[in-house]
């Protein structure tokens, strides 16, 4: 740390990511966990709350730092600076982001805003799944005879389809534990998820799709049962509303999807696979006007990088039981995946953002891509109603030509028809 950018973070005051201190408390172990909790942050001591910068005894806070990491489990990682401004000696303590929660006598601390408060057992849970400490698809949950006989058929069969291989009867429970499916004879969370109609057990464990319009939903609809079944109804009903486009590729006329189907389905498998359980929320699938956003319950793994993406599962059983059945190609693949769609697509767009228990993948259709300068002239003229003969006059263009674009343009979403017969007209999609 630089002093420009000490300087900086003193003139901003006290947030989320930074703590004043005149001197150290008796309370700074729980600070310094409850930062470790979070995204990591600055403890400054020796300024005041105000950001007057008074400055401390650095040895004597040194001492009371040591001690206070003494009390953490485990000690989190810490960096100690110690600068002087116009006399005046501060101690910094910058707190990395924890990979394991640290706890204070048996409670764990989060920093929020400009405070600290002790986590519930939920809270816990759902970071230590976030954190990939626990991995709770692996937990056994309910009894063996809750899982439907159908489901397990169906999976053994799929398998059989998908992979090649055939699974005996008798190696039946056999190959179901070492998938994780199943544990000291209960289905694990990722059994109820594959073999059971999940909702029952766990409610939030569901697809929700959203007809988005001016920023308003027009509609929902949600989609419950085995993981399995909930990817298939969600895509399938999403391929629905999305468009064919005719295009014309060199000299040829085709039709396309907006967005590409294989893309949008690895998306919708992705949420699935690797959503936080924990997390009380369905997956959310928005359908706006011109973009489709997927966003799923739980951030990236810790060590995973968007622009290079390594298999680090935070549902291993739930993933395994997805490979078996073909859903997932290939580990450590589907972001790839979706990118190499996305790139062969002639109009589709995607991009990727991670915040705290949160993921989206959103795909952005634009169909600017498509059109040359003759199609920019009849946007132009279609400001206000036209008729074709009317726009081919004023561009220079045959009759034929101007209708031959005005349907492509139509299609693209770009131009709406209206009337019939000799009264047909052109208008610009607003």
């Amino acid at each position: 740390m630089d002093l420009d950018h000490l300087l900086t973070l003193i003139r901003d005051g006290e947030s989320e990511n930074v703590e004043f201190k005149r001197e150290p408390s008796r309370t700074l172990h729980r600070e310094i966990a409850a930062f470790a909790n979070a995204e990591g942050g600055y403890i400054i001591i020796g300024v005041d709350d105000d950001g007057n910068i008074i400055g401390t005894d650095v040895k004597a806070a040194l001492e009371m730092v040591t001690s206070a990491l003494s009390a953490i489990i485990p000690p989190p990682q810490i960096a100690i600076r110690k600068p002087s401004i116009n006399g005046r000696n501060l101690l910094v303590i910058e707190v990395q982001k924890g990979a394991s929660l640290c706890s204070v006598g048996g409670v764990v601390y989060i920093r929020v805003g400009t405070g600290i408060r002790p986590l519930s057992i939920q809270e816990i849970l759902m970071l230590s799944a976030e954190l990939g400490i626990i991995t709770w698809d692996g937990a056994p949950a309910i009894a063996l005879t809750e899982a439907n006989s159908l489901y397990i058929d169906w999976f053994f069969e799929a398998i059989k389809q998908s992979r090649g291989k055939a699974i005996a009867d008798e190696d039946r429970d056999r190959y179901l534990r070492s998938t994780g499916a199943t544990k000291d004879g209960m289905l694990t969370n990722a059994g109820i998820l594959f073999f059971t109609d999940a909702g029952r057990y766990i409610p939030h464990a569901r697809i929700r799709l959203i007809r988005m319009a001016g920023g308003e939903p027009v509609w929902s609809r949600e989609f419950e049962g085995p993981a399995w079944q909930v990817i298939e109804s969600a895509y399938s009903n999403l391929l629905a509303e999305i468009q064919r486009v005719e295009v014309v590729v060199g000299t040829r006329r085709i039709r396309i999807e907006e967005y590409p189907p294989r893309a949008i389905r690895e998306a919708i498998i992705n949420a699935i696979a690797h959503r936080n359980y924990v997390v009380s929320a369905d997956v959310r699938i928005f359908l706006h006007p011109d973009a489709i956003e997927i966003r799923n319950p739980g951030g990236l793994m810790p060590g995973v990088d968007i622009a290079d993406p390594e298999h680090i599962p935070r549902n291993p059983s739930l993933s395994n039981l997805l490979y078996d059945t073909g859903f997932i190609e290939r580990y450590g693949y589907g972001i790839r995946l979706i990118r190499r769609e996305v790139e062969e697509h002639p109009f589709c767009s995607v991009s990727f953002s991670t915040a705290p228990n949160r993921f989206n993948v959103i795909f952005r259709r634009d169909m600017g891509s498509l059109i040359d300068e003759t199609d920019r002239m009849i946007l132009d003229e279609v400001r206000e109603p036209r008729k074709s003969s009317e726009i081919a006059g004023e561009i220079g263009v045959s009759r034929t030509t101007a209708v031959r674009r005005l349907k492509i343009l139509e299609g693209l979403g770009l131009v709406r028809r209206e009337g019939a017969g000799a009264h047909v007209r052109y208008v610009a999609v607003r």
